[in-house]
């Protein structure tokens, strides 16, 4: 799990909206749960964007991977934080940009001897597999590591671990990538989203104030 915190503590926007707001029944609670509510939205939108800065994948196979949970706190004259949490799975890289072949296919410019089902057969191994995380490198190829289809039709880079299963083949385990947590961890990702989300925290917080002293709240 990865946990950033956004806090607006004593700034400019937050005292001013404090003293406009004063004299109204429950309108600075209003106004900086909408607003933070925003921030927050802008946050999980926005954490997509910063990864896919640093990390070569597509918006769509982190949205499969991301579970996100959100919440706030306001206290007069201490300021409002918020915690977004973000959780999941490590994401397989063979879902990362870059990756290639994109099916399984056979190198059949040599046999090899393999252990398949309990005997020793003569057959093809899969063409060594290219892939990567980082958008600043190249994909770099995996000498050990072939794109294989699982019966239940999942698709991804396998190596083989030296063992064997319960049907006597040799025993193989998917290459992963990093989690989401794993990516937001790095601090040039969590400092990029916290001014983003502060940024729009204070933007909403002006609106909201203007709109519950006109009254169109």
């Amino acid at each position: 799990m990865s946990l950033i915190r956004v806090e607006q503590v004593g700034s400019n926007t937050l005292e001013r909206a404090e003293k406009l707001l004063a004299g109204i029944p429950d309108g600075m609670n209003r106004a900086v749960k909408s607003a933070m509510s925003r921030a927050a939205s802008h946050l999980r939108t926005n954490s997509s964007k910063e990864i896919r800065k640093v990390y070569a994948i597509s918006a769509g196979a982190l949205r499969s991977e991301q579970n996100i949970k959100t919440k706030y706190t306001y206290h007069p004259g201490e300021g409002v934080s918020a915690q977004v949490l973000f959780s999941g799975c490590k994401i397989p890289l063979y879902r990362y940009n870059g990756t290639t072949p994109q099916q399984p296919t056979q190198d059949k410019s040599h046999p090899v001897t393999a252990v398949i089902q309990g005997h020793w057969r003569r057959t093809y191994p899969g063409v060594s597999a290219v892939g990567h995380q980082l958008a600043s490198t190249s994909p770099v190829r995996f000498d050990g590591g072939f794109i294989a289809r699982m019966q239940s039709g999942h698709i991804g880079i396998f190596e083989r671990t030296g063992g064997m299963t319960a049907d006597g083949s040799d025993a193989i385990k998917e290459i992963m990538g990093s989690s989401v947590p794993q990516m937001l961890g790095k601090e040039e990702v969590q400092e990029s989203l916290v001014n983003g989300a502060m940024q729009k925290f204070d933007e909403r917080l002006d609106h909201e104030v203007t709109a519950i002293l006109n009254g169109w709240r």
